[in-house]
């Protein structure tokens, strides 16, 4: 048996990069392909948003579907690495082709062809590599202090990421085209998503319960497993966390343009802006180790909850300026650092929580949460970002938009996530699961030795 179950830091930094592969994909989506839609394609927001709300919804069937598959694979890499080598590829190819709408199609022939680069890559591709991705993180790091180092890590790179496309893509499409950027964006994500595929293992089978537990689960219907996996409340309260989180995020990250250009009067700031935000999230993943181990996972996420619900209602009562928007941005960016590394190593404790009470381990499909969860919570913050330019008489051809249609933007801008917030603030309210994890991990190691004598 394999006695080193600590991942090395080469490990880490492997892990830590296919994140900043999987959002070179996904973060440009969400930033960049509404405004790709309704200023260059010529489609309308409102249509845009109904069309991401509805593919996510699809994402749900085909999250719970592959996390279920993922559990079933068994391959001499384990069974989400295969997944992430598999995907890389596609996830580059995709994002060129969603970024590629044939400007000889008519108005509905470009729509269908949105709608199916859209739900191909979002219910198949992203599906599979992303749920993998989150899988892996469980399954190399059997402790949980490890996943929450590797989750900040992880989130460090994934700050760096954004950082780069917020204030590069629009160079790159200045300078290459919206389908030039796709590439360059594409061949970079495929190197990092390799990287991670070749730089990192698997784990959970050096322990000889947990290889049973996986058999066992291998071998039960598929109704079944879901059965198991529906008796853990705690992946009910995450998952909504997760949609929650995911919404205010793509609210965040599709508005953002928008409230640059029109409420504050200048697109340049874009990128400051994007600084403001993330800047601390970069610097406060590489010390959430320590303030996790001072105020634990759940303390850590509510004071977030409360941060980030400051800094989006001094945007929402203060007159627009860039000096407000940078305050409320910070503490929106501040409050955001438990809920980047915590929340993901939360997922794992689910996964511990689920065989403790059940005796089946279901690791890829209890992270369908974080998949469900990201992809529903991005569809709804784009179907929200594109009903609220429409409820705002947004008009895409016009050079400078109406007071009304500017007041419009900042109150779905800063309304909206206060409200998401708050509904979080309650669902994690009722999800500590730092306060019966002690018990979780005494059960299984009880649970290990009688196994193992």
């Amino acid at each position: 048996m394999e006695k080193n179950t600590k991942p090395s830091w080469r490990e880490i930094l492997a892990f830590a990069v296919g994140d900043g592969g999987c959002n070179l994909v996904w973060t440009t989506i969400g930033s960049y392909l509404t405004l790709y839609y309704t200023d260059s394609v010529g489609l309308a927001a409102a249509t845009i948003g109904t069309l991401m709300l509805l593919s996510r919804l699809l994402d749900g069937v085909s999250d719970l579907v592959m996390g279920s598959i993922i559990d079933r694979t068994k391959t001499r890499w384990g069974k989400a690495r295969p997944w992430i080598l598999w995907s890389a590829i596609p996830m580059g190819l995709g994002l060129v082709l969603m970024f590629s709408v044939p400007g000889f199609l008519s108005g509905t022939g470009k729509l269908v062809y949105a709608s199916v680069t859209y739900i191909i890559m979002a219910a198949v591709i992203y599906t599979a590599c992303n749920l993998a991705y989150n899988t892996l993180l469980s399954l190399e790091a059997p402790n949980p202090r490890d996943r929450v180092t590797m989750s900040s890590i992880r989130f460090f790179i994934t700050m760096c990421t954004v950082l780069f496309i917020n204030y590069n893509c629009n160079k790159f499409v200045a300078g290459f085209g919206w389908q030039g950027m796709a590439i360059i964006f594409g061949l970079i994500a495929i190197a990092l998503l390799l990287i991670t595929f070749f730089g990192t293992k698997e784990r959970t089978n050096l322990e000889e319960n947990t290889v049973k537990n996986e058999a066992k689960a291998d071998k039960m219907p598929v109704s079944e497993s879901f059965k198991y996996l529906f008796k853990n409340k705690y992946f009910f309260l995450l998952t909504i966390i997760f949609v929650l989180n995911y919404t205010i995020l793509g609210v965040n990250n599709g508005l953002r343009i928008y409230f640059a250009r029109d409420v504050l009067g200048n697109a340049g700031l874009m990128g400051t802006l994007t600084l403001c935000f993330i800047l601390p999230k970069l610097l406060g993943n590489l010390v959430f180790p320590y303030i996790n181990k001072l105020l634990g996972k759940w303390k850590s996420m509510m004071l977030g909850y409360v941060l980030e619900l400051a800094g989006v209602l001094i945007m929402a009562f203060t007159d627009a300026s860039f000096t407000t928007a940078a305050i409320g941005l910070v503490l929106l960016g501040i409050g955001g650092i438990p809920h980047n590394a915590g929340l993901f190593a939360m997922v794992a404790d689910v996964i511990d929580y689920g065989e403790w009470k059940t005796g089946v381990r279901l690791d890829g499909l209890t992270n369908s949460a974080t998949s469900f969860g990201m992809k529903v919570g991005a569809g709804l913050g784009s179907a929200i970002v594109g009903w609220g330019l429409a409820w705002a008489a947004y008009e895409g051809s016009l050079e400078a938009q109406t007071a009304a249609t500017i007041a419009g933007i900042k109150t779905v801008y800063t309304i909206v996530p206060a409200v998401l917030i708050v509904i979080g603030l309650i669902t994690l309210f009722f999800c500590n699961l730092d306060k019966i994890y002690p018990q979780i991990e005494a059960g299984l190691k009880e649970v290990r030795a009688k196994k193992n004598h």
